[in-house]
């Protein structure tokens, strides 16, 4: 007998959100947008964490999040992240954007995602190819395109977890309220998407009253999540008052790579200016080769140095 197996990163979400709400708590998710990023939000001890979008193809390609990033570039980044964190700590969901084109293009994100080892997918009802909901511009298809797309997604989980075991939280998001549509419809879209399975329903652009009426009209059996970015003019929802409107999942979707670019462009005006930058702006380099694995790198060679050559025979010299 070998045993039950250890539970999917999906699982562990789950059991993560269910606590959550049996505690009135929110877990407040950054986001990260490369393995960097990524293994320093396990290091600070979060438990989940969100590859964003509008942050992978900022720091990957230099361009903004308007569709123009790829599936595949995207799931690169994702498969790089998830390898290089302890998934049973860290906990990450992926920007599955809209699923990247049609209803097979959903299938096969929901599956890549999967197995690159994430723990929940987003999928949202913007049109194909979408913008950051920041931008101008954005638009979302029809409502029963909508409910088309977040069944297509929960029924290619489905089959997957059928299939082969893998299994991911889906997040089924709706940017209609930036799309200009009123409350009435964000409300219609999030409880379609509740009733059609979705494990976690989200709605962007929402004021904390809304976002209040969307929890209520939900009923807490529904876990709903919100999205912050620090804009002017923009005060931030704690995590205490997240929890409070009945969120259970609180996202800073740039944060992380908003401070790097600070930091960066920090350095380099020191460096252009003929000086150097402060020691409060470097990472400690001792600190910064443990972070990418030096010290476990030296410490296996140590330990297996010595093991004989292998000649060609495969017999050992």
């Amino acid at each position: 007998m070998f045993g039950h197996p250890h539970p999917t990163p999906a699982a562990r979400l789950r059991t993560l959100l269910d606590d959550a709400r049996e505690a009135s708590r929110c877990e407040v998710m950054p986001a990260c947008h490369d393995a960097l990023s990524a293994r320093l939000i396990e290091r600070a001890g979060f438990r989940v964490a969100f590859m964003s979008g509008f942050a992978v193809s900022a720091s990957g390609l230099a361009l903004p999040d308007a569709g123009l990033i790829s599936y595949g570039e995207q799931l690169s980044v994702g498969q790089n992240i998830c390898a290089a964190i302890d998934t049973r700590r860290l906990l990450v969901i992926g920007d599955g954007d809209t699923g990247f084109g049609g209803s097979g293009n959903v299938r096969r994100t929901i599956e890549g995602y999967a197995k690159a080892g994430f723990a929940g997918v987003s999928i949202e009802d913007q049109v194909y190819p979408k913008r950051c909901a920041y931008s101008g511009g954005v638009a979302v298809v029809p409502r029963e395109e909508a409910v088309a797309r977040v069944r297509c997604a929960i029924a290619a989980r489905d089959e997957m977890r059928r299939r082969s075991g893998l299994d991911l939280v889906l997040v089924a998001r709706t940017d209609c309220r930036r799309a200009e549509e009123d409350l009435d419809e964000v409300l219609w879209r999030c409880r379609a998407f509740a009733a059609l399975g979705a494990d976690v329903v989200y709605a962007e652009g929402l004021a904390p009253d809304e976002l209040r009426r969307l929890c209520v009209s939900l009923g807490p059996t529904v876990h709903t999540m919100l999205a912050q970015v620090e804009r002017p003019g923009v005060t931030l929802i704690s995590q205490t008052e997240a929890a409070a409107l009945g969120c259970r999942l609180s996202l800073f979707g740039l944060t992380v790579l908003s401070a790097a670019v600070s930091a960066m462009t920090r350095a380099l005006e020191a460096m252009a200016s003929g000086g150097h930058p402060s020691t409060g702006v470097l990472c400690d380099f001792g600190e910064l080769k443990a972070l990418v694995g030096f010290d476990a790198l030296d410490a296996w060679e140590e330990e297996h140095q010595a093991c004989p050559a292998v000649g060609q025979d495969g017999a050992a010299e």
